[in-house]
């Protein structure tokens, strides 16, 4: 009876001290989550940066609710550790849209000598000036940038992410590589790259790779296919990567070589309800024909390709479809044989 009495008591003890073994590893757990959230929050809140848009969207979207979604990606032409040294271009522009109600992400890239409003641009000449569009992010910034974008394709840009030199090599580091397929045979800055040939490439070799335009035959538009080609395999390996503390080294890496209006809880949101969209890619490049005015070098695009992929990007976004009157137009419409409503003059 005493036997048993005692192997009970016993039976009781262990369980309490096993039970409070996993409470002890709960709290702890716990506690290491918490403090890799916030110095997550923390990483993220150093390269975090407002900026005023125009507003293209009747009511602001919501990532809680899943709500179709607009990125602007900037890549500028610049080397400094910091964007307040970097000034230079953004080179590379890309607008991504997700919808989580098609399962559809779609990709299209803005050729950075595109002729269009620098929106905001004060000139004591004209109430409005144009010029190509690589060049806004070097008269105002972000700002500028993202709202002559805006004003380009008339679609709203919710989200921006933009990023240096440094800061893609660095990045691309950091996740190990990504995997490409070069589409054509070339050399450029000591890296070496064979049509179809899949490797895993470095920072340096992305640069490379995602740069070289003058010895692509197609020239700039060869090089947007390259360069959403370094995008996708990037999205790829940043949503192979787990762990949170995975993801601060990488923001930590990159430093402020890269500037974004996410916060940390629309990164949790875009996870848990976007990333599903984030597999089947549609991918754009904008037709237009170089022109000169005054000498200098641009790339016009005609007012029909601009409604056409505005309109394709309006419908991924849930937005109502426009006319051609609903674009803004310029001297170089005028001077292609286009009326003020975008028609072609009789």
């Amino acid at each position: 009876m005493d036997d048993s009495k005692s192997s009970f008591k016993k039976k009781r003890v262990q369980k309490r001290l096993l039970l409070l073994f996993f409470l002890g590893v709960l709290v702890v757990s716990g506690g290491w989550m918490w403090r890799a959230y916030d110095h997550m929050d923390s990483t993220l809140d150093a390269v975090f940066y407002g900026v005023e848009t125009r507003d293209k969207r009747k009511d602001a979207v919501s990532l809680s609710a899943a709500q179709p979604i607009s990125f602007a990606l900037l890549g500028i032409d610049s080397y400094g550790d910091e964007l307040e040294e970097m000034g230079g271009r953004s080179d590379t522009i890309i607008v991504v849209t997700i919808n989580p109600q098609t399962k559809q992400t779609t990709l299209v890239s803005i050729p950075r000598d595109s002729y269009t409003e620098m929106v905001n641009y004060q000139t004591d000449i004209n109430n409005e000036y144009n010029d190509k569009i690589t060049h806004a992010y070097a008269f105002g910034g972000t700002e500028m940038a993202l709202n002559s974008i805006q004003e380009f394709l008339n679609v709203p840009v919710d989200h921006y992410v933009e990023i240096n030199m440094h800061g893609l090599e660095y990045l691309v580091d950091a996740i190990g590589g990504i995997e490409i397929t070069s589409p054509l045979t070339f050399e450029y800055n000591g890296a070496s790259f064979k049509s179809g040939d899949t490797v895993t490439l470095q920072g340096w070799e992305v640069l490379a790779f995602a740069r070289m335009r003058y010895d692509d035959p197609q020239g700039d538009t060869g090089r947007q296919q390259r360069q959403q080609l370094v995008i996708k395999a990037i999205i790829d390996q940043l949503l192979s990567i787990e762990g949170i503390s995975n993801y601060e080294a990488i923001l930590s890496s990159v430093g402020m070589s890269m500037r974004t209006n996410l916060t940390f809880e629309n990164l949790v949101d875009i996870q848990k309800y976007y990333s599903d969209s984030i597999t089947s890619y549609e991918q754009y490049l904008i037709p237009g024909v170089g022109m000169y005015m005054e000498d200098i070098y641009y790339y016009y695009v005609q007012p029909e390709e601009r409604l056409r992929i505005s309109n394709l990007l309006r419908e991924e976004l849930g937005l109502e479809q426009v006319s051609v009157d609903d674009l803004n137009f310029s001297d170089a419409d005028l001077q292609f044989g286009y009326g003020g409503n975008g028609t072609l003059a009789k």
